[in-house]
């Protein structure tokens, strides 16, 4: 069976045929690549615009039409914290990728009943500006704002990825803080439950889900021989935007570099997430998922 028909099988099986994605580095699968006039992610050793060494959740998934607005070094909003990369570019947050989306509205034929909207965001704010860890209400509102700012465009089936384990990165490790960083990280996904269930309350017609990465990364972490991950080190370094190779086996990596996922992860957080799809009923049912290998 080729990947087109295992794609169409697995469309079949997920109540989406679209997907439209707002977010940062996670997610971008080449719009950093082009603002930057193709100079980063350098290609290779990144895969073609990713911020990883292969495809990312987002190729994975199953869902063959992809609209992605992410961009890598993005935030939640400009105006709260601003977004940057390479050569000091500006990016547009989360709230304008939204308004850029709204933009060419117009111009689209969207049946929002097959169109998912996900929005993975939040770990940039408080890299940006680590004042904000000790005001995680903040970001999660801005999230909301930009929740708030997709309904608007008419969208009906909302999935927010919460945030993983922030202190076990590589990047955060010179913060020496690493029961701050985990406080923090449940403090902001807790939140989020909380105003994601809000949002249900007050919009009965839009489904809303959460999917919860902090789980996940979780479980991969107290079973790593059970994924086969080998060291939660980075696999390379990226001094001043260039690449410095420090593993040959990056498969047995949890991070590539400081701060994203290896290709394997992705893997596995786009194996978890198509089951999660699977079982989309159109109301708000989160709960503490159990992953299993």
């Amino acid at each position: 069976m080729n990947n087109e028909n295992i794609a169409n099988r697995i469309q079949t099986q997920i109540s989406f045929d679209t997907i439209v994605c707002f977010g940062d580095s996670n997610s971008d699968i080449g719009n950093v690549y082009k603002l930057s006039d193709s100079k980063w992610p350098i290609d290779p050793p990144y895969y073609r615009g990713r911020y990883s060494n292969g495809k990312i959740w987002i190729d994975k998934l199953g869902i063959s039409n992809i609209i992605d607005y992410a961009y890598g070094g993005a935030t939640t909003d400009n105006n709260l914290v601003r977004g940057s990369t390479i050569f000091n570019l500006t990016v547009p947050g989360v709230r304008q990728q939204i308004a850029m989306y709204k933009n060419t509205i117009h111009s689209r034929k969207i049946n929002y009943h097959r169109t998912l909207y996900v929005i993975w965001i939040g770990q940039n704010d408080y890299y940006f500006n680590i004042a904000l860890a000790f005001a995680p209400s903040i970001v999660v509102q801005s999230i909301v704002n930009g929740i708030n700012d997709l309904i608007e465009t008419g969208a009906k089936n909302i999935l927010i990825i919460n945030l993983p384990p922030f202190e076990v990165y590589p990047a955060t490790a010179v913060f020496n803080a690493h029961d701050l960083l985990k406080k923090l990280t449940l403090d902001h996904n807790n939140k989020l439950l909380n105003s994601v269930r809000l949002l249900q309350a007050n919009h009965s017609k839009i489904s809303f889900e959460i999917f919860d990465l902090y789980s996940l990364i979780s479980n991969i972490l107290m079973n790593t021989t059970a994924y086969g991950i080998n060291s939660t080190d980075k696999c390379w370094d990226t001094p001043h935007y260039t690449v410095v190779p420090l593993c040959s086996t990056p498969d047995t990596y949890l991070f590539i570099d400081q701060f994203h996922f290896t290709t394997r992860v992705h893997q596995f957080i786009a194996d978890a997430m198509r089951k999660f799809l699977m079982k989309w009923k159109g109301h708000f049912r989160f709960h503490r998922s159990i992953f299993s290998v």
